[in-house]
C-alpha cells in the first residue's frame, strides 16, 4: 500500500507542476494586443475576457457532479485536454470569435481543477492525507512560481517573444496530459461511489487528546469547538454534527481537524496540520457493501440521483446552519469575487498605465512571482499564529477589506506602473493571508467530505457575483466601462465589505467589552467565562 500512495502522489504532483508551468499567462494581454493578434483594448477587455467568467460559472456545477460520478481521473484528463485546446487556439487562432472560444475552453479547464484537489483523497488512505495535501498544494505554487520566473527571465534577458512563451506553455500542458493518463484509477468518491466504513465497534477507543479536542464551549450564540491551531473558535456547530449526537450521516471514521492553505489563483486549499477528531462520511441508505468491500450502485438511476441530491442538500443545510461558518463563508465568497475580477483585468490596467507596444520592459511575470512567493510564505507562517479569531476575526476582515479598497482606488488613479505593481502585490498577498485564515475557520467546523461541498458553494457564489459584476460593468452589452473606472468600482466594492464587517466587529466588541477582549488569551475556558459574564 505504501508504494501505491507514493506513486499516486508523485504522478499527481508531476501533473500539478506541469499544468501550472505556463510562463505566458502573465503576458496574455500584451500578447493579444500585440502584432500577433492585433486586438484592441475594448475587444480584449469587454468582449473576450468576460467569456471566461461566464463559462467558468456554467461549468462549475456540472463539473462538480461529473467529477464525483466519473471518479476524478477522466476529469483530470479532460482538464489537461482543455488546457491544450486553449493554447492551441492562442498559438494559431485569429480574431475575436476564436479568442472568445479560447476563453471558453480556459473556463472549462479552471472549472475542472476541482478534480485535481479531490483525487488524492480517494486515491490514498486517510493516514497520508496531511502529507499528500501538502505535497499537491505546494507543487501548484512551485509550478506557478517557476513559470513566472522563467517567463520574466526570457523576456528581460533573452529577448523572447510572447509567442515563444506560449509555445513553452503548450509544451508544459502536453507533458501534464501524459502524467494525467498514467494516474491510477480510483474506485470511490464522496457521493456516487461510496463504500461503507467500519462500525464503531471496530474502531479503536477514543484517546484523551481526542476527547479534549471534541469538547464544546458556549460562545453566547450557539455551541462551538476550540481551534487549537489558529486559536479561533468553531462555534455554531449543528447538533447533528456533535460527537455522540444522533446523525444519520455519522460514521466512526476519525476526522481530520484540517487547516487549509490557499494559493493565489486557483483558490485551492492545503492541510498544514491534522488533529484527530471525528469525521462523518456520506452513507446512502440504499448502499450495500459486498464481501469484497466493493462499492455498489443504487437500484434505479432516478432513485439514486434523487437520494444523492437529497444527501447533498442535507449536507448543505447542516453546513450553513453554522452561523460562524456562514460569516467566514460570506467574506470568502465576496472577497473571492473581487480577487478574481482584479486578477482577470489587472494586465489590462497595467497595459493602460504603461502600454506594452511602446515599452519592451514588461515585468508582469516578476510581479506575479513575488506575489506567489509572499503568499506562500505568509500562508505557511499562519499555521503557527495564535490568535482568537472568534473575537478578532470580524475586525480583522473589516480592516483588511478597507485597506484593499484603498489599494485598488490608488491603482485606478496612478500613472506610475511601479506603484501599480507594488499595490497589486500587497493586495494579492493580503487577500491570500485572509482567505487562508478563512479556510482555517471553515475547515475546522466541517466533516471532511463536506469541505468539498462548502468550497464548491462558496466558489459558485463568488463566480455568480463576478458574473453579475462582469455583465454590468465590463461586458460590451453592459456599461462597457474602461478598466480604470472598473478598478475604482472594485475599490468601492471592497469598501462596502469592510464597512459591514467593521460595523459588526465594533458592535460585538463593545457588547463584550474591549478591555476584556484584549486581555483574553487563546483558550476555551477563559472564553467560556467571558461569555458567562457578558450574557
Amino acid at each position: 500500500m505504501a508504494t501505491s500512495w507514493k506513486v499516486s502522489t508523485a504522478l499527481l504532483c508531476c501533473y500539478g507542476f506541469w499544468k501550472e508551468m505556463r510562463p505566458s499567462e502573465p503576458y496574455l494581454t500584451p500578447y493579444l494586443k500585440g502584432p500577433m493578434k492585433n486586438l484592441t483594448e475594448t475587444q480584449v477587455d469587454n468582449e473576450i475576457y468576460p467569456v471566461w467568467t461566464y463559462s467558468y460559472l456554467v461549468a462549475l456545477f456540472v463539473v462538480f457532479l461529473l467529477t464525483d460520478l466519473l471518479r476524478y481521473k477522466p476529469v483530470i484528463i479532460f482538464e489537461a485536454a482543455t488546457f491544450i485546446g486553449t493554447w492551441a487556439l492562442l498559438l494559431w487562432g485569429q480574431g475575436v470569435l476564436t479568442m472568445q472560444f479560447m476563453q471558453f475552453t480556459y473556463g472549462l479547464a479552471t472549472a475542472t481543477e476541482v478534480a485535481y484537489y479531490c483525487y488524492i483523497y480517494a486515491a490514498v488512505d486517510e493516514e497520508h492525507f496531511q502529507k499528500v495535501t501538502s505535497y499537491t498544494r505546494t507543487v501548484v505554487l512551485l509550478g506557478r512560481l517557476a513559470a513566472d520566473i522563467l517567463g520574466q527571465l526570457l523576456i528581460s534577458f533573452a529577448n523572447a517573444t510572447y509567442f515563444t512563451l506560449n509555445c513553452i506553455s503548450m509544451g508544459s500542458v502536453c507533458v501534464a496530459l501524459i502524467f494525467a493518463i498514467f494516474l491510477p484509477s480510483v474506485r470511490k468518491s464522496i457521493y456516487f461511489h461510496h463504500t461503507e466504513m467500519p462500525t464503531s465497534s471496530q474502531m479503536p477507543p477514543e484517546s484523551s487528546a481526542q476527547k479534549h479536542d471534541s469538547q464544546y464551549v458556549t460562545d453566547g450564540e450557539t455551541d462551538g469547538v476550540t481551534d487549537d491551531v489558529t486559536g479561533g473558535f468553531t462555534d455554531d456547530v449543528p447538533d447533528g454534527d456533535k460527537p455522540g449526537a444522533s446523525n444519520d450521516r455519522e460514521s466512526p471514521w476519525p476526522r481530520t481537524n484540517a487547516n487549509w492553505d490557499v494559493d493565489a489563483s486557483s483558490l485551492a486549499y492545503s492541510i498544514n496540520s491534522v488533529n484527530d477528531n471525528t469525521v462523518s462520511v456520506t452513507t446512502l441508505p440504499e448502499q450495500q457493501t459486498t464481501e469484497q468491500n466493493e462499492p455498489t450502485l443504487l437500484p434505479g438511476y432516478c432513485s439514486r440521483l434523487g437520494t444523492i441530491f437529497k444527501t447533498m442538500f442535507k449536507d448543505f443545510l447542516k453546513s450553513y446552519s453554522n452561523v460562524y461558518l456562514l460569516k467566514w463563508s460570506l467574506w470568502w465568497a465576496f472577497a473571492t469575487c473581487g480577487n478574481l475580477q482584479v486578477g482577470n483585468y489587472i494586465q489590462n490596467l497595467w497595459d493602460v498605465i504603461s502600454p506594452s507596444r511602446h515599452n519592451p520592459h514588461v515585468y508582469n511575470g516578476g510581479v506575479e512571482a513575488v506575489s506567489h512567493a509572499l503568499s506562500a510564505i505568509i500562508a505557511f507562517g499562519l499555521a503557527y499564529l495564535k490568535v482568537n479569531w472568534r473575537i478578532w476575526g470580524e475586525l480583522f476582515l473589516g480592516v483588511v477589506s478597507v485597506g484593499d479598497a484603498a489599494l485598488l482606488v490608488v491603482m485606478a488613479q496612478t500613472s506610475d506602473i511601479w506603484i501599480a505593481y507594488l499595490f497589486y502585490v500587497i493586495f494579492r498577498t493580503s487577500y491570500q493571508m485572509v482567505i487562508t485564515i478563512a479556510s482555517f475557520q471553515v475547515a475546522a467546523q466541517l466533516h471532511l467530505e463536506r469541505y468539498a461541498l462548502v468550497f464548491g458553494c462558496n466558489t459558485f457564489v463568488a463566480l455568480l457575483l463576478q458574473t453579475i459584476m462582469t455583465a454590468i460593468f465590463v461586458d460590451e452589452r453592459g456599461l462597457s466601462l474602461p478598466v480604470t473606472t472598473q478598478f475604482s468600482i472594485y475599490g468601492g466594492y471592497f469598501a462596502i465589505i469592510g464597512a459591514m464587517f467593521l460595523a459588526k466587529a465594533v458592535y460585538t466588541l463593545t457588547k463584550r467589552g474591549w478591555r476584556a477582549s484584549c486581555q483574553l488569551p487563546c483558550n476555551a475556558e477563559t472564553y467560556r467565562e467571558l461569555e458567562e459574564t457578558t450574557h
